[in-house]
């Protein structure tokens, strides 16, 4: 299993590091990608992903303002991006994996 923190405790507008899917050798991706996002306060997160370092990045799916646990298919590179974050709000995501 592998764990990675998109955003930690992010209190303004922000784009989270960039997290890689590793592959190595004959493993295969893993089945599901799991992503938790914990809001307080207001504001909005956009998960985004690209197959390539090279690619340009994608929305996946609707912006999120409330707290929640998505599963979505693999992919190589994750990001998360804060927006609209306002005084005394914070967001934490969490992207983790399992073969």
């Amino acid at each position: 299993m592998s764990a990675h923190l998109l955003l930690k405790c992010v209190d303004h507008d922000a784009e989270g590091v960039e997290t890689a899917l590793r592959v190595i050798g004959t493993r295969e991706p893993p089945g599901r990608m799991v992503i938790q996002i914990a809001i307080t306060g207001t504001c909005e997160v956009q998960i985004q992903g690209r197959i390539a370092r090279d690619a340009p990045w994608q929305s996946i799916g609707s912006p999120h303002s409330a707290s929640t646990l998505l599963h979505i298919n693999p992919i190589q590179f994750l990001r998360a991006r804060a927006s609209k974050m306002v005084a005394k709000s914070a967001v934490s995501v969490w992207a983790d994996w399992a073969w």
